[in-house]
């Protein structure tokens, strides 16, 4: 089977089979004679280009997130929680070939390489010049597909090491290359588009979802910054070179958003420092606030949103939240438990962050805080308030008002402490054979034991406005590549020479931005700056953007260190995903991952 094929059926991505299935059209326009003019073009471009915003936006958040030490969808009272044992063993570092995650991340990427050599074959058969266009974007649109291409074999690295490499869509099925070979391709892609993509020209260009050379190059870098986890060689020279001829404009002109709000408020389409984003447009279209958003909204949030828009609520799965960093007694672990230095990450945000408060919409397109925490009532409007699904009586600590949602920084089953519970349910659980506890500190805080509906804190990265504001439904963009990390990239290289001082001048010029008047009561110094603070940074500025397990592995931390309920495997397996049971069964060329299904690969191999 052809690598065109994958582009038959999404259950076929990557699976490679044995069966040669040619497309089928329906009508008389094909890909072939559809070109007719510049925007036939475009609209060809965007194909890989929609599936690259599902990937970046959903599947790697997903994945990056849920399996390192800040978020959790907990099994919770309401009757939610994990999907069998895919949630579970991502988040244990037991993952198997029949976990979903499995399959989907290798077919995911390869459908992108796919969806990026067909439309490369296309134009190529293209005479631009008979379109009346310019044949010099000829050469500009083809490496628009190749960093997209390198993106993707990137992404399906990062997770799994070697995959098969294709040049051309009419090769036949093939066996996995070498992470070496696999990284050396992608590297080699990424240059090449780096030299034909245009410049960006203003600092107010609007974000497309188009890739300029500046994007291209942090990719490349982060290649480069992640080369040491991919093929055991570090290329932090190489990362820093690039990061900082993108901070001096060798790129085009970027430069850091003072007001923290307009990195993802309604018009940050224009916001001179993101490097490359998924249109306003596509979010709204695909009501693309999965994970960002609605995975970890409690029922009825539509109620203190202030918002009626149609179906809004169907998207409300009261799963998803930050990992707690609180015990049931709710004390800080950052106090209780100093030895363990990852997850908590609601604490980590100092105090005077003008981040680290309620979520609220105010009008007019502004907004304030990102986050869901406390009491989900209005001040200025008391009548928006979330009221609880069920009523088992108060579900956290000294709340007073049943019938309102109160978001706490804790996990625990609340519901089942005998003194929140009626003698008559005492019994009833009782006869039911329920656990209940007796006192908080003998309550266990796990995600597999029944949090409540308002434990974890939630993230509301991107705002959403009231019914004052309709038309502001969905417009943030969402930046996927920004200058803050070309600036913390560069700071870690720094960090990594022993340039302590240099890399907290770079990470200090972004995080005075949160705080009034730039007074950063916790400014990162020479003698400060380790590891864990450089871990605490990423994470901070960078929470829920789909690259946290990546940071992990890149410091040694993920299957080393413990978070929350999480206990290290000690296994560095664990830090490269197995291939799915049906990519394996239907590519008999493929061999699977160390500390997987047989071990068929040496670690050197992949």
């Amino acid at each position: 089977m052809k690598i065109k094929n994958i582009l038959v059926s999404a259950t076929m991505i990557g699976a490679l089979a044995s069966c040669n299935l040619d497309e089928v059209y329906y009508s008389q326009t094909t890909p072939d004679n559809f070109i007719e003019n510049e925007v036939t073009i475009n609209q060809l471009l965007t194909r890989p280009m929609n599936h690259w915003a599902y990937v970046v936006n959903e599947y790697m958040v997903e994945v990056n997130e849920e399996s390192a030490d800040c978020f959790v969808w907990p099994a919770r009272s309401t009757g939610d929680g994990h999907d069998g044992q895919n949630r579970p063993n991502m988040r244990n570092h037991t993952m198997t070939e029949t976990d979903n995650w499995a399959d989907t991340g290798w077919k995911e990427a390869l459908q992108g390489v796919a969806r990026c050599m067909d439309v490369i074959e296309k134009l190529e058969n293209v005479d631009y010049a008979a379109l009346n266009i310019d044949p010099a974007k000829k050469d500009a649109h083809i490496c628009q597909m190749k960093a997209f291409m390198g993106f993707f074999y990137m992404v399906g690295l990062d997770w799994y090491g070697g995959l098969p490499i294709y040049e051309s869509t009419s090769e036949p099925m093939k066996g996995r290359s070498t992470a070496k070979q696999t990284f050396d391709y992608t590297e080699q892609l990424l240059k090449d588009a780096i030299a034909g993509l245009p410049v960006r020209e203003s600092l107010n260009e609007e974000v497309n979802g188009f890739m300029k050379k500046g994007a291209a190059a942090m990719i490349l870098a982060r290649l480069y910054f992640n080369a040491e986890s991919y093929i055991g060689v570090q290329m932090f020279d190489e990362c820093q070179k690039l990061c900082e001829d993108i901070i001096s404009g060798v790129y085009g002109p970027y430069e850091l958003e003072m007001n923290w709000k307009d990195l993802f408020g309604f018009n940050n389409h224009y916001c001179p420092e993101i490097l490359w984003g998924t249109p306003a447009d596509w979010n709204y279209r695909k009501n693309d606030w999965y994970h960002l958003h609605d995975g970890m909204f409690p029922y009825k949030i539509y109620k203190y949103f202030g918002i009626s828009y149609p179906g809004f609520n169907t998207w409300c799965h009261n799963g998803e939240s930050l990992t707690p960093s609180r015990d049931p007694e709710y004390n800080k672990y950052i106090d209780t438990k100093p030895e363990i230095k990852l997850g908590s990450p609601y604490e980590k945000f100092d105090d005077g962050d003008q981040r680290k408060k309620l979520y609220r919409y105010l009008g007019n397109g502004d907004y304030e805080g990102m986050f869901l925490i406390g009491k989900l009532q209005d001040p200025e409007f008391p009548e928006r308030a979330t009221d609880y699904e069920r009523s088992y009586g108060p579900y956290a600590p000294g709340d007073k008002d049943e019938n309102i949602v109160v978001i706490y920084d804790k996990m625990a089953p609340w519901a089942f402490l005998k003194e929140n519970l009626t003698k008559e349910q005492i019994q009833e659980y009782d006869r039911r054979g329920i656990k209940m506890y007796d006192t908080k500190a003998e309550m266990p805080s796990t995600f597999t034991n029944c949090a409540d509906e308002g434990d974890g804190v939630r993230l509301m990265k991107r705002p959403i406005p009231d019914d004052r504001d309709p038309k502001l439904q969905g417009t943030p963009c969402s930046p996927n590549v920004r200058l803050t990390e070309v600036y913390y990239t560069l700071a870690e290289c720094k960090l990594r020479k022993g340039d302590k001082q240099g890399a907290a001048d770079l990470i200090n010029a972004v995080r005075k931005r949160y705080f009034d008047g730039g007074a950063d009561p916790n400014p990162v110094t020479a003698s400060n700056l380790d590891k864990y603070r450089m871990l605490d940074e990423w994470l901070i500025e960078f929470l829920g953007e789909g690259r946290r397990r990546t940071d992990l592995i890149r410091w040694g931390a993920f299957h080393t260190e413990k978070w929350w309920d999480h206990e290290p495997t000690n296994n560095k397996n664990v830090c490269r995903m197995p291939l799915g049971d049906s990519v394996m069964g239907s590519n008999h060329l493929l061999k699977q991952n160390p500390g997987y299904g047989g071990n068929e690969l040496s670690p050197e191999e992949v």
